[in-house]
């Protein structure tokens, strides 16, 4: 075992130690009824039990759910997998209770458990219940609510494990980026130029990647839904590269937009745009301050340039267990920012016929101000 294997290792066993999370967390003593939590999403059972696995096709580990009451905590798994969770000695895993791999099993042992807690309400999260669940649940519940959002308020405070993978995460990546400056040039495709980096990100650790790379050139560049294609990439092109990497369940995401060979002066005005836009809120970032602000700053500053009307007011957005949770920080956000979140700053400005300019880092909302955990030994827009 290499030494960076003996590292993860290590970080995993103590992240799986660590692990405590329960019922009282979620701080549901105050309502009329305190009831059960039934939690069947991927990253939300990660949270609470450390439970983690790159199966990565939906649903590939089988249905899985955990179940939280007042002094509860059960991990609900199909058989097939025991051996894994054996093998990751999670202590924060709660009462294990398998089932026989088909999803009637499934829900024959989640009723049978259900009905020995408190159905008085039932709390579940809306967005990741699917229909047969929800059917076979409610004949068990007087009343069922939806604890989604206390979920992503919960998640939104990093401890300082969640804060240490992260940074890992985000370290793959940046180191990615700088190696995407060693190759991308005039003749590669998109295609070659994404798998690279992808390559070169689970070489140095990475579990995988928590979204699609976007790696988009030319014109291609102002339409940020794209993916990859194969596309040649040309001289004077922009190419935005949009990626992060997992590490023990942690994501990253940041971007960084380059031009080919050379740049005309209104791509480097583009680009100026855009970076200045970024680093005035990045300054701003500190505990307390309202989210809308930051929203406020960006637009005035796109406000005074000529290609300011083509601004995408999406500043950002929280990071964690994936690599995009809530809030989102847009037109629509409330809220202050809080010590220990970790937020992106992604200002984007996408002009038709000539191409779109994003730069995004993660930032660590500090005590007193804030950390950046990405970045560019020498930031560079043209590369030669």
């Amino acid at each position: 075992m290499d030494v960076k294997e003996q590292e993860k290792e290590r970080d995993y066993n103590v992240s799986g130690q660590a692990r405590q999370r329960d019922y009282s967390m979620l701080g549901l003593d105050g309502q009329k009824w305190e009831g059960t939590v039934l939690l069947t999403g991927e990253a939300d059972i990660f949270y609470f039990t450390g439970f983690y696995t790159t199966a990565r096709r939906p649903k590939q580990i089988g249905m899985t759910a955990v179940i939280l009451a007042s002094g509860v905590k059960k991990f609900v798994y199909p058989r097939k997998w025991q051996g894994q969770i054996e093998e990751q000695e999670l202590s924060g895993l709660g009462e294990p209770v398998p089932y026989e791999n088909t999803k009637e099993a499934y829900l024959e042992t989640l009723t049978e458990l259900l009905r020995r807690e408190d159905m008085s309400l039932l709390w579940i999260v809306y967005d990741q219940t699917d229909l047969p669940t929800y059917l076979a649940l409610r004949p068990l519940a007087r009343m069922i609510k939806d604890i989604g959002p206390k979920m992503a308020e919960l998640r939104l405070i990093k401890s300082q494990d969640e804060i240490r993978r992260i940074k890992q995460a985000a370290a793959i990546a940046s180191d990615a980026m700088e190696y995407a400056k060693t190759f991308l040039r005039a003749g590669i495709t998109e295609l070659e130029a994404a798998a690279e980096i992808e390559y070169h990100m689970r070489r140095n650790g990475s579990d995988g990647v928590p979204f699609t790379m976007k790696l988009i050139s030319g014109q291609r560049s102002a339409v940020v839904t794209r993916v990859p294609e194969n596309k040649r990439i040309k001289r004077g092109d922009l190419v935005l590269l949009d990626f992060g990497a997992k590490y023990l369940g942690y994501s990253s995401d940041w971007t960084r937009t380059f031009c080919i060979s050379e740049c005309t002066k209104e791509q480097r005005s583009l680009y100026e745009l855009v970076r200045y836009m970024e680093s005035e809120c990045i300054k701003m970032v500190r505990p307390d301050l309202p989210m809308q602000e930051l929203i406020k700053k960006a637009a005035d500053i796109a406000a005074g340039h000529p290609y300011g009307k083509y601004f995408n007011p999406h500043l950002g957005h929280s990071v964690g267990i994936t690599s995009h949770e809530w809030p989102t920080i847009d037109e629509n956000v409330s809220g202050r920012l809080q010590e220990n979140m970790v937020i992106t700053i992604e200002p984007g400005v996408y002009v038709p016929g000539l191409g779109g300019v994003r730069i995004e880092d993660e930032v660590l909302v500090t005590e007193r101000g804030y950390e950046i955990l990405t970045g560019l030994k020498e930031e560079t827009f043209v590369l030669s």
